[in-house]
């Protein structure tokens, strides 16, 4: 049975940068909106965002409680202050259960390859999500993959062998690669990318860049130097003469 995720939402008057009030007071400005409802501009606890989010990420239907009744939704989009890390602003994407819906669902690695254990290879991850399709209340959190079939360099696993519940469909390219295992690097590659690493960069040649300045000057910028250098010619021939 899937976790019941709750999120309880008031609705706000305050816009643009009057929800700074909201934030000093604790509260996060959300916005529910989907297809065929009128968006609602909302605010939630902040506490109670953060931890929501925590555990149902944006790939599991949230509960959005409110005095008129209570929404499903999925928390599309959050944004957070860099500084502090706090959440800004979050985007609430109203789901109909009956409809079908597709998100990025995360990859978890478990499990251990005995190309890695015993062959001392490198796993490489060519996918960490995959897009899915099912409907609201089938969809996971997360899809686990074990990598024990990866027992020599030559194994991978693709799309195609990844297990999902019945009701789920991945819709990336099913021979696509997901994780494979890359042999050692021998002593020869390590020096050569170190000696690589140590090689210092070319200066620039300064001449170069007079060179592109110069052919940069506008058309005002050259017509003013040929100005300057007929100027020039008709003084050196005004001294001569004085001569």
């Amino acid at each position: 049975m899937a976790e019941t995720y709750i999120l309880n939402a008031e609705p706000r008057d305050l816009t643009g940068k009057k929800v700074a009030r909201l934030r000093r007071a604790g509260r996060v400005p959300v916005v529910l909106y989907g297809h065929g409802i009128k968006s609602q501009s909302l605010s939630v606890a902040r506490g109670e965002l953060e931890k929501v989010f925590r555990q149902a990420g944006g790939s599991s239907v949230v509960t959005i409680k409110m005095a008129d009744g209570e929404h499903n939704a999925l928390i599309h989009q959050v944004q957070d202050d860099p500084r502090t890390g706090q959440h800004l602003h979050a985007d609430l994407f109203q789901v109909r259960m009956d409809e079908k819906i597709k998100a990025e669902i995360p990859l978890t690695f478990e499990g251990e390859s005995a190309a890695v254990r015993e062959l001392d290879g490198m796993l490489v991850t060519n996918l960490n999500e995959v897009e899915v399709e099912c409907l609201p209340g089938d969809l996971p959190s997360e899809i686990t993959v074990s990598i024990e079939p990866l027992r020599t360099f030559e194994d991978a696993i693709t799309v195609a062998d990844i297990k999902v519940a019945p009701g789920v469909e991945i819709l990336n390219e099913a021979d696509t690669n997901v994780v494979t295992v890359q042999p050692p690097k021998s002593e020869e590659q390590l020096e050569a990318e170190l000696a690589e690493e140590e090689t210092p960069d070319e200066p620039e040649v300064e001449g170069e860049e007079g060179e592109e300045g110069t052919e940069s000057v506008g058309e005002e910028g050259v017509a003013e130097g040929d100005e300057q250098s007929d100027d020039k010619k008709s003084d050196d021939k005004s001294d001569q003469k004085k001569e």
